[in-house]
């Protein structure tokens, strides 16, 4: 009787999955096993959700952009995770990979606006909005990192109320919107 692993190869060509998460600044290095199996990762990154500033709107979560590159050095490529904005209506901070430095591509995921919409930018995490004779529901970003925040106007429009710090997610009027994130996946 032959068994599974006669006709995969015994387990997937022997590579490790690997990550490195990153809630602050910082650098990531590929290691030279990286590159020898073929220098692919797979980025998450989170920017900064903004901070509301009225009862009638909620802030807006931060960009989240999910993409894959061939990095082709052992070059470390800084990381930069933006704040939430911390006053009223104010964005949240870009999170960036400067990937190029490796043989890369730089990335950035822009910080939530404090009010109105996400125009240009990746994710769903606008925020909420209820002026008291309508409005919209807030988004959810993606996972839950970058979504919206909600508003005091309304019970329906759902929404953020106080962000989790590195979680990219807007606010309620006067707290302070969530930090960014990065996580780095690849394999050796």
């Amino acid at each position: 009787m032959s068994s599974l692993s006669d006709f995969t190869g015994g387990g997937g060509g022997g590579l490790t999955p690997k990550f490195e998460e990153f809630n602050s600044a910082g650098t990531f290095t590929p290691t030279q096993a990286l590159i020898d199996a073929g220098g692919y990762i797979e980025l998450f990154l989170v920017g900064g959700g903004g901070r509301s500033g009225a009862a009638s709107y909620g802030a807006c979560g931060g960009e989240t952009i999910l993409t894959q590159m061939y990095l082709t050095s052992t070059t470390g490529c800084a990381v930069t995770i933006g704040a939430g904005g911390a006053s009223n209506f104010a964005a949240g901070g870009s999170s960036t990979f400067a990937g190029s430095s490796a043989g890369g591509v730089d990335v950035t995921a822009l910080g939530g606006l404090g009010y109105d919409n996400q125009d240009g930018k990746m994710g769903s995490g606008w925020g909420s909005f209820n002026n008291g004779s309508g409005g919209q529901a807030a988004g959810s970003g993606m996972f839950g990192y970058g979504a919206g925040g909600a508003n005091e106007n309304g019970s329906d429009s759902g929404g953020v109320k106080t962000p989790k710090a590195n979680s990219g997610q807007g606010s309620l009027n006067g707290i302070n919107g969530g930090s960014g994130y990065c996580l780095i996946k690849w394999y050796e």
